[in-house]
Parts: structure tokens; C-alpha cells; sequence
């Protein structure tokens, strides 16, 4: 007959004592804060930008129906600009349309570079102060803004693009 292996852990090896010990140097790893900052803090400018343009960002649903209504209702401009910049066309980038950063809505961006390509209609001229004070968030979170007429893109999008691939380039 053979011999059955008991079901209560052995005192030696792995048995309750070890796994009680490993289980509290786990807790005092997870709560032992190896630097001055609290978790999750002290990151860096990425970490930052993650937060507000990153893939995890928290997306109020207002703007996120908002930004779904401005890709399926695009500029002519905003539309051949479009076709230039998406499936990583232009060196390589890729851009994304009507995208959420914070409390704006960009109309076109490239996390890679933290470039933003605004495209200014005719309502730009009676909101110039609110392009001031938006632009001026966006550049002093690390944000690389551009700006360009619906004119620019239609009568010299050669030049929009050399433009643009210029900012792209380190």
C-alpha cells in the first residue's frame, strides 16, 4: 500500500511559516516607498501626457459623442488633410482625427511627436481668444501646435505637409 501524501503543509519547504513570511515582505515591498514621492507620482512629462492624451485618459462621454460627431461630419479642408496624414502616409506617423486631449478636442494628432495639426475654418475669426487661451494649455503641457487655413490646405497642401513633416523630424 502505497503512502498518501498528507493534506496539511509540511513545517519545512514551502509550509505555512515560509509562505506567512513571503506573503508579508510582499505587503512592506507594496507599502515600502523606495523614494520620497507618493505611487505613481514623479513619472515625468509622459507620464503626465499619458493622463491627458494617452489611450487610459478618463474621457468625459459629452466630449467623447462630441469628437464621434466631428469625424463623421469633417471640413472639405479637415478631409484632404486627412487623406495625407492617415494610415501613417506621412513619415511613417501615425495621427489620429477629432481627438480628446483634457477638455479639448484637437483636429488632428500624433502622440509620438505630441504634435496637434489645427485646421482653422471661417468660425476661427470670431474665437480667437479662446484659440489663445487653448493653444496656450496645450503648448505649456509639452504639446506642439500647428495651425493652418482652410486656404493653406486647399491652395498649397504641398506645403501644409512639408510643414508638418518637418515638425515630425527630431
Amino acid at each position: 500500500m502505497k503512502k498518501r501524501p498528507s493534506p496539511q503543509p509540511s513545517p519545512q519547504g514551502r509550509g505555512s511559516k515560509e509562505q506567512e513570511q513571503e506573503q508579508e515582505n510582499q505587503q512592506k515591498d507594496e507599502n515600502n516607498s523606495y523614494s520620497l514621492l507618493p505611487k505613481g507620482e514623479g513619472l515625468g512629462v509622459r507620464a503626465e501626457i499619458a493622463k491627458l492624451a494617452g489611450k487610459n485618459r478618463q474621457i468625459p462621454d459629452v466630449l467623447l459623442e462630441r469628437a464621434r460627431e466631428l469625424r463623421k461630419q469633417q471640413t472639405p479642408a479637415e478631409k484632404i488633410l486627412w487623406e495625407c496624414l492617415k494610415n501613417r502616409r506621412l513619415l511613417n506617423k501615425k495621427f489620429r482625427r477629432q481627438h480628446n486631449i483634457d477638455r479639448y478636442i484637437v483636429d488632428f494628432y500624433c502622440h509620438e511627436k505630441l504634435l496637434i495639426i489645427e485646421v482653422d475654418g471661417s468660425i476661427h475669426a470670431n474665437q480667437q481668444t479662446e484659440d489663445y487661451i487653448r493653444e496656450n494649455w496645450l503648448r505649456s503641457h509639452d504639446f506642439t501646435v500647428i495651425r493652418f487655413s482652410n486656404e493653406q490646405i486647399f491652395n498649397d497642401i504641398e506645403l501644409v505637409l512639408h510643414t508638418i513633416a518637418q515638425a515630425l523630424i527630431p
